[in-house]
């Protein structure tokens, strides 16, 4: 009974542990979502507090606009009463828009023709320029066989001259070679003459050295036997003084009266090399040993009081090293679930926008050449209507442009941010893609808090602008800055 007791106990404390580990698992949770909570507040807070400033600061800044703005109203109402009626007005602005849009539209065909014809003239200068090159190449090859023709010629004139001049040259050197055949023999019975003469003289010659080597070998073997015998006594002699010298520093005595002293017969001794080796190996022996140290338990003592310290120092560091990689993990998988969920919602918002930008079509982002999020690369993939599936760099400028720019509002959809300058990315585009980037920059604007400033030289985009700022120079060397509300002119003409 005791035994159930005790283990009903530990399963009870067992899920008790459990259940304590799930609350502060869950507390942990809630402490992370409170956190992150507090971080999307104070930012909130932030941005709030820059576009309070931002409304400050361009409250001030329209206080002077709205007085000038006052008297352009006044200057405009007078313009306006002087004016035709509106409804005549309104046909002449829709008839000059629509003249101005045919006059684009033909501009646009001419510029294209003046592209083509430009391209074509370039292409015909490139292969005038090749013909000139080649032309001035066989102009050079030519001329330098005309140079080697000359030089042959040349040539072929000195070898007819050299063989007129060696025509009689065979004949006078048959001559001479006969003449030194002639010589050749006379001179080689002679020489065999002289060669048994001096036959006879090497061989006495040889006989007289042979007798006199025989003799100085003697001579040098007597003279090195007597060096020996005088170098092996001078030997005897200094090892004799080296031995009493030895025998004196060691044993303070003679060698004559060493055997006397220690008491050792020395018909028992062994021949001298075997003594004189196996005193060698003793005092060997003896040096190898060495003096006796005197310290060496407290040296034990402290270099296991240094191993201990550096144990318990590598454990240390073990554990930090575990800490940090549990650190490392925590952070890796946190970073790899925000940056999955933030990759969802771009991915999400990216397709809805490529979709409405295109007027159809299909695109989505695709995380390559890894698994894991935090290593992977980022593919952006797209399909306008009517072309495959490829990579953004398949795609043309403009196709490119507005992908692009998809992108870029996908993540403003996802992180709003106070403000967003947009530079020339109109360029690329044709009016009626303009058309589409400014139709979906309408749209953000309704559905984010972000201002967005457009850089552009484009007509149509500063024409869906709520305002416009340019730079004037009313005198030289003297800028303006210059704005201009299109909505409250709008305004101010429905309202008349």
């Amino acid at each position: 009974m005791g035994r159930d007791r005790a283990t009903e106990a530990v399963e009870q404390h067992r899920r008790d542990a459990e259940a304590a580990r799930a609350a502060a698992t869950a507390a942990e949770r809630l402490g992370r979502d409170a956190a992150r909570a507090a971080d999307a507040a104070a930012g909130a807070l932030e941005r709030l507090e820059a576009q309070r400033t931002a409304l400050a600061e361009r409250r001030a800044d329209l206080e002077p606009l709205l007085a000038a703005s006052g008297d352009s109203v006044t200057r405009a109402q007078a313009t306006l009463d002087a004016l035709a009626d509106p409804a005549q007005l309104a046909g002449e602005i829709d008839a000059a828009r629509d003249a101005a849009s045919a006059a684009g539209q033909a501009v646009a065909e001419i510029r294209a023709a003046a592209a083509t014809r430009a391209r074509e003239m370039a292409s015909d200068r490139e292969r005038d320029a090749a013909a000139q090159r080649e032309q001035g190449e066989w102009r050079t090859r030519a001329k330098d066989a005309d140079a080697r023709l000359l030089e042959t010629a040349s040539r072929a004139e000195e070898l007819a001259g050299e063989r007129q001049e060696l025509s009689g040259e065979p004949d006078r050197l048959a001559g001479e070679i006969a003449r030194i055949e002639k010589d050749n023999q006379a001179s080689e019975a002679w020489t065999a003459q002289a060669a048994s003469a001096e036959a006879q003289a090497e061989a006495s010659g040889v006989a007289a050295a042979r007798t006199l080597a025989e003799a100085g070998e003697a001579f040098a073997g007597a003279r090195e036997m007597r060096a020996g015998a005088v170098a092996r006594a001078e030997g005897q002699e200094a090892r004799r003084a080296e031995l009493a010298r030895e025998c004196g520093e060691q044993f303070e005595c003679p060698p004559p009266l060493l055997p006397e002293r220690l008491g050792f017969d020395s018909e028992a001794l062994d021949d001298a090399d075997t003594e004189k080796s196996h005193f060698d190996r003793m005092t060997a022996e003896r040096e190898r040993l060495g003096p006796v140290n005197l310290v060496a338990e407290q040296e034990l003592a402290e270099l296991e009081e240094s191993r201990l310290a550096g144990a318990a120092e590598c454990d240390e560091l073990q554990e930090a090293i575990n800490r940090l990689r549990g650190s490392i993990g925590s952070l890796n998988r946190e970073g790899r679930v925000r940056l999955l969920d933030a990759y969802e919602k771009v991915d999400a918002h990216f397709r809805s926008l490529f979709t409405t930008l295109f007027d159809g079509g299909q695109a989505h982002l695709e995380l390559v050449e890894s698994d894991d999020p935090l290593e992977a690369g980022l593919e952006i993939m797209a399909q306008p209507p009517g072309k495959r599936l490829s990579a953004l760099t398949l795609l043309s400028g403009g196709e490119q442009a507005l992908t692009a720019v998809a992108l870029i509002f996908a993540l403003f959809l996802t992180n709003p941010a106070p403000i967003c300058v947009l530079d020339e990315v109109d360029a690329p585009l044709d009016d009626a893609n303009v058309e589409r980037f400014c139709d979906l920059l309408m749209r953000m604007t309704q559905e984010t808090d972000t201002r967005y400033l457009i850089v552009t030289h484009n007509a149509v985009t500063m024409s869906r602008m709520h305002r416009l700022y340019g730079v004037t120079m009313v005198e030289k060397g003297v800028s303006r800055l210059v704005s201009v509300d299109l909505g409250g002119a709008e305004t101010l003409l429905a309202a008349e």
